[in-house]
């Protein structure tokens, strides 16, 4: 299958085209037509006319040439070793889009997702969050809530415009006629949604969402901006702790080496922006887009449509023009643009917005939200149609078009080198001279920027630019009303990835061979022979799953259970009935140092389709690669678990066909790749956020107890970020906030019939070390343990020394700022491992320590148990480091030595611990949220008050707009002690006459001050 090449200067045709869901549709206005509306000729969906450019060819080829030069290669060239990578398998891969929604609680992003499935034809009329019909949140908890508490996938079709067979244009101003006989061929995209929570408490469902997601749609608040859990999920989408958001390709089209994963082993997702409820009063797309490049690091929002507003006598006079139509007149003459130059935006109607990357306008109707899908399409028009541009009426919107236009070129040439050297040559040729220019007459004609550089030059540049993450294209829109959201689709397909984009998956090995203990990741490819795909890569033949959520629903899991396994398939097939082998990224050890079990051999008992809340089976009853699906009948999956196929015959050609020509070191590399499948891989597993907020339960009734622990269990398999703890006389479970356990109990009430009684909600307290010093405290010498028990002697002696863990940024102690806590960790010097017997320069790990001598995991073991309760409370400590210098025992008996050093390790770190509590060098650390809140202006005074008493600290007041009365909101952000918000929402409705809301999200743990 060959890729087309495109030169920089081609230039592309104006055709308009039509979306539809279904195989028929008509075509109502030509391409002589300045404007037009579409109508379904029968009852499929028909949506949108789009009078504008057809990139040619799909510019998802484009990229997946040029970052994966030798796989484009495989498929081009027949000389290559590997020839039979089946085109419609490639196909299908540039067609499939991975994506999830990602907002702060109420920004609306199941309103937009709703949208979309109308849009796609998937359902007859979007759902509504106020209504509780929606297809992505079907809990009863969040129909009555209405927020989302779990991610819900679901998949649907999106039809986008292509190209007509010829692509040889005019010129970007330009229209195209359609010949008899020339049909215009239509781009179909699969695309795999999630929607995701946007609460805190449940942002383990965006951690495990990100794995497995190729791209991302942001959505914001118009009026908000920037909020506490938009922060949260960007920092998710693109791990910046581990990557830099501005990674690009090298020179040479391949990545750099620099590390793309994290500590969730994902490359960091490129993104789209939808700035939402553009409709609302204070709606105002340059200080939301603000907001973002001031708080959402490495983000670079690019500007790619602008907002419309109807509104009367803005100026314009009805006889300026005499050749203008009356339908023209009518429906431009009082519309206006938010240049984003004003203070303000306009004072009116938002009625569409302007798409300058295509130069046109997209009108909807007044009532929008309460029309059938069928007659809520927008009116598109032209601006570059000569009826359009010469209307003295209109100018002043293409005016704005023009000057958004080219601000967004050099927006683009800073961040892109194809598009920073068009817009180089256009400056040089601005001399007055454009004879290489087709649109001398046209729009473009008074800037040569804009008449050289045509749309499908911005779209490629836009498509590589978000693909290297170096900018995030913004639209707006108001997903209620249904406005703006077409466009959005348009840009899934267009600018976000298909799986063939991305890196494959970070692998760790576990076999035996020269590649045990190492981890494969994609910016080592590079070492690796060009002929060889690297494993879980969408063209690998070897099957790789990944297992990124759990649900129970009874009936429909096969087990006994009813467990539900979401799945992400990699490379190769899963097929329902399949044996797979399930490995998982933590295998359990017993007391020798030997695994518990191996990796569990189960069955595929069937396999569901997603859509929300309704699950049918597969057609085919098979997963391809780069898809979403869920598995049925297995028994012991967890969340973050690898799903391989057991044996090499179960994979079709495993070895993979070689040609004449191909070399023994290809075959050596092809053999050792399948060996590491066989001995087996492994995704990495969920990082699931600390529980902040413990809650003691307990059954109603003894005979129920039993109940309870085994509904417990089922739910802390569906969310990691429950933490049940039971002992003979007390069940705890702990989480992420009051809304988490909230949620909880009402499902052990819902769905298991249960009926608990609950304590005090208490909070996640912690203890560390006040130490200045970076050389932190050291024992006084040698600390001696000698005790008999039970007529044996048990001798040991222990020097140590504790020190903070420091901010790499502030060089300060992280218990002086405030940051989520960290686990304390164990460190053994030279001496104590020669000491043991051990070799001092032995890499430090988990499998690494099960091979340690019994008595010296008994030392790590009773510091690390010393280390799980403070001085100052029943609180475990944190941020800080444990170095074990130098031990001493008189006993030499492997019998008792253990046990020996087990408590010399505990008892030195208990007695410096002691010693830095009485000199007052201890602290209690506590969990701090940072608040926002929504209150009327007139009830703002009352808020503040409130809020210092409950030690909060206030950062930032903005006032709602004079002159509107109490009903006029402001918004209010402070940072409050967990503690002191527990049951705020009551406390704030009785403040605010019931207008009041507030959103927390945790911030970290800092010394606790003012008790």
């Amino acid at each position: 299958m060959m890729l087309l090449q495109i030169s920089t200067s081609c230039r592309r045709r104006l055709l308009p085209y039509t979306r539809l869901v279904g195989s028929t549709s008509t075509l109502v206005a030509s391409s002589s037509s300045s404007s037009s509306t579409i109508r379904p000729s029968s009852s499929h969906h028909l949506f949108l006319n789009h009078p504008t450019f057809i990139i040619t060819p799909p510019l998802c080829q484009l990229r997946y040439q040029s970052t994966q030069p030798h796989l484009h290669n495989h498929v081009v060239n027949n000389n290559n070793k590997y020839t039979e990578i089946d085109p419609q398998e490639h196909h299908r891969l540039l067609s499939l889009r991975n994506i999830g929604i990602f907002a702060h609680v109420d920004a609306g992003k199941t309103t937009l997702t709703e949208r979309m499935l109308a849009l796609s034809g998937l359902v007859r009329r979007a759902g509504s969050v106020d209504t509780g019909d929606t297809v992505t949140d079907y809990l009863p908890a969040e129909r009555e809530r209405g927020i989302t508490i779990q991610s819900a996938a679901v998949g649907f079709r999106w039809v986008v415009p292509a190209s007509s067979d010829d692509s040889t244009g005019n010129g970007a101003g330009d229209s195209a006629d359609i010949g008899d006989g020339e049909e215009l061929t239509q781009k179909v995209i699969d695309v795999n949604l999630i929607d995701t929570p946007g609460h805190v408490d449940f942002s383990v469902e965006v951690h495990r969402s990100v794995a497995v997601l190729d791209g991302a749609v942001l959505v914001l608040d118009a009026v908000a901006g920037v909020q506490a859990q938009t922060e949260t999920v960007w920092r998710s989408m693109r791990n910046t702790n581990a990557a830099s958001d501005n990674d690009t390709p090298n020179d040479g089209g391949a990545w750099s080496k620099k590390s793309q994963y994290g500590t969730h082993g994902h490359e960091p997702l490129p993104a789209i922006m939808y700035v939402n409820k553009m409709d609302r009063d204070g709606a105002d797309l340059r200080y939301a887009v603000d907001t973002v490049r001031k708080k959402l690091k490495g983000s670079n929002p690019v500007i790619v449509q602008l907002p419309l507003y109807r509104v009367e006598n803005n100026g314009s006079s009805s006889s300026s023009s005499t050749d203008t139509t009356t339908d023209n007149r009518g429906l431009l003459e009082n519309i206006q643009v938010d240049t984003l130059d004003k203070t303000s935006p306009p004072h009116g109607d938002f009625v569409g917005v302007l798409d300058f990357v295509n130069m046109r306008t997209l009108i909807y109707p007044d009532n929008a939200e309460g029309l059938a899908m069928e007659d809520a399409v927008p009116t598109v028009w032209n601006l570059i149609h000569p009826r359009i541009f010469t209307n003295e009426i209109n100018r002043h919107v293409i005016d704005a078009a023009l000057d958004a236009r080219r601000d967004l070129i050099a927006a683009l040439a800073d961040v892109d080198e194809v598009m920073g050297d068009l817009y180089l040559d256009a400056i040089d040729n601005d001399d007055g001279n454009n004879n290489g220019s087709n649109n001398n007459d046209g729009v473009y004609s008074s800037c040569s920027i804009l008449s050289n550089i045509t749309t499908q030059d911005i779209q490629s540049a836009i498509r590589r630019t978000t693909l290297d993450r170096s900018i995030m294209p913004t639209m707006c829109g108001a997903a209620l009303r249904g406005l703006g959201v077409e466009p959005v689709l348009d840009a899934v397909a267009e600018w976000l990835p298909c799986p063939l984009d991305r890196l494959p998956p970070q692998l760790t090995f576990l076999g035996n061979n020269k590649h045990n203990n190492k981890t494969q990741k994609g910016s080592d490819a590079s070492s690796q022979s060009k002929d060889v795909i690297s494993l879980g890569h969408p063209f690998d033949p070897s099957t790789i799953a990944y297992v990124f959520k759990v649900l129970h629903m009874k009936g429909r899991g096969g087990s006994g259970d009813g467990r539900v396994a979401y799945a992400r398939v990699y490379s190769g097939t899963l097929k329902a009935r399949d044996t797979i082998r399930v490995i998982s990224p933590s295998p359990i050890y017993n007391d020798d140092g030997k695994k518990k079990h191996k990796h569990p051999i189960e069955r595929i008992g069937g396999m569901l389709e997603l859509s929300g809340g309704r699950f049918d089976n597969l057609p085919d009853g098979m997963c391809h690669s780069g898809d979403v699906c869920a598995l049925v009948g297995l028994k012991s999956v967890v969340t973050g678990d690898t799903l391989l196929l057991p044996t090499a015959a179960e994979v079709s050609d495993p070895k993979r066909k070689a040609g004449k020509g191909s070399k023994k070191d290809s075959n050596n590399n092809t053999e050792s790749h399948w060996k590491q499948y066989l001995d087996g891989v492994h995704l990495a597993g969920l990082m699931s956020p600390d529980p902040v907020l413990t809650l003691r339960i307990e059954a109603s009734s003894s005979s129920e107890q039993a109940k309870l622990s085994a509904a417990l269990n089922l739910l802390s398999v569906e969310d990691p970020s429950l933490v049940v703890e039971e002992t003979p006389t007390t069940t705890l479970i702990s989480g992420l906030g009051e809304l988490h356990m909230e949620i909880c109990l009402d499902r052990l009430r819902r769905e298991f019939g249960l009926e608990v009684r609950t304590g005090k909600p208490a909070v996640a307290y912690r203890e560390s070390i006040v130490i200045e010093d970076e050389d932190g405290v050291e024992t006084d010498g040698l600390v001696e343990y000698d005790r008999t028990v039970g007529g044996v002697r048990l001798h040991g002696a222990v020097r140590l020394r504790l020190t903070p863990s420091i901010c790499p940024e502030s060089r300060r102690p992280i218990n002086m700022l405030c940051k989520p806590p960290e686990e304390p960790s164990v460190t053994l010097s030279s001496n104590v491992k020669s000491y043991f017997n051990v070799d001092p320069n032995a890499n430090p790990s988990q499998e690494s320590e099960m091979k340690y001598p019994p008595p010296l995991r008994a030392l790590l073991s009773g510091a690390r148990g010393s280390l799980k309760r403070g001085r100052l409370g029943p609180h475990p400590l944190t941020n800080l480091t444990c170095h074990i210098l130098e031990v001493d025992s008189e006993i030499n008996s492997t019998e008792t030595l253990p046990g020996a050093m087990r408590a010399a390790a505990a008892n030195a770190v208990t007695t410096l611990l002691e010693t830095l509590a009485k000199e007052d060098r201890m602290v209690v650390l506590e969990p701090k949220m940072n608040v926002e809140i929504s209150v009327p202006t007139g009830r703002v005074g009352d808020v503040l008050s409130d809020l210092t008493v409950r030690r909060g600290t206030v950062d930032d007041v903005a006032m709602g707009d004079d002159g509107g009365g109490d009903h006029i909101k402001s918004m209010v952000r402070a940072e409050v002690p967990l503690v002191e918000i527990l049951g705020y929402a009551n406390s704030l409705r009785s403040l605010t006459g019931g207008e009041g809301a507030f959103s927390a999200e945790y911030k970290g743990h800092a010394p606790r001050e003012g008790v």
